[in-house]
């Protein structure tokens, strides 16, 4: 929770740990308390398990990385974006499985916008520079997005001034010597420049601008 100090957690299958609901599984990253305040963590559901209906104290948002996600609201495959405002509430399920990355109770003051984003109602906008960048969510100066790295290449050196995060969806990322497989997961405090390459084919999701000043400060 210390977001001065940089942080690389390459994936590691054995960080798994059960959750209070019976088939599911958490892999931490940030855990600010043990059941509230800041998480950012993947959750994995086994096929039919569920969770139980819940509050987001300060909102919910999450990435389907695999399989379908499901709520009262819809279902969700794999490749959805969704945002779920401060004070919400819903009941969790999958039927044939999921993993999603998850992060709780992040939201800055007055980002209340309720966001179903599916794989095909996103548009790809595409650069001078060997990748492709997929926007989902901007707001006070925090931008997430998805980068795409069809035949690898050099991660921007741009826009890291209040911070960097990454998650790696696909592929593999390098900073020198040291590889970071898919899942791995990666933040950088303000001002750090990282040197990063996108080892082939790689997808990255990517949070900038949300470490400097306090979240919901600016």
């Amino acid at each position: 929770m210390d977001f001065s100090q940089r942080l690389t957690l390459p994936y590691d299958a054995s960080r798994w740990q059960p959750a209070p609901a019976a088939g599911v599984w958490r892999y931490p990253l940030e855990r600010e308390q043990a059941e509230s305040g800041h998480v950012t963590s993947l959750v994995r559901f086994e096929p039919h398990a569920r969770f139980p209906e819940h509050q987001h104290p300060q909102g919910e948002e999450f990435w389907v990385l695999e399989g379908t996600f499901s709520d009262e609201r819809g279902d969700y495959p794999a490749g959805s974006y969704v945002r779920h405002p401060p004070q919400s509430r819903h009941g969790s399920f999958s039927d044939e499985g999921c993993v999603i990355f998850v992060k709780l109770n992040q939201f800055a003051g007055g980002d209340s916008e309720l966001l179903h984003l599916r794989p095909e109602q996103g548009l790809w906008i595409t650069g001078e520079h060997g990748y492709r960048r997929l926007p989902l969510h901007k707001h006070a100066g925090v931008s997430t997005s998805l980068l795409d790295f069809p035949a690898g290449g050099r991660f921007p050196s741009c826009c890291y001034k209040h911070g960097l995060e990454i998650l790696v969806l696909e592929g593999h990322l390098n900073e020198g010597a040291l590889r970071y497989p898919a899942l791995s997961w990666l933040r950088f405090p303000p001002g750090t420049v990282p040197g990063l390459e996108a080892d082939g084919r790689t997808r990255l999701w990517v949070r900038t601008g949300h470490l400097q000043p306090a979240i919901g400060s600016e």
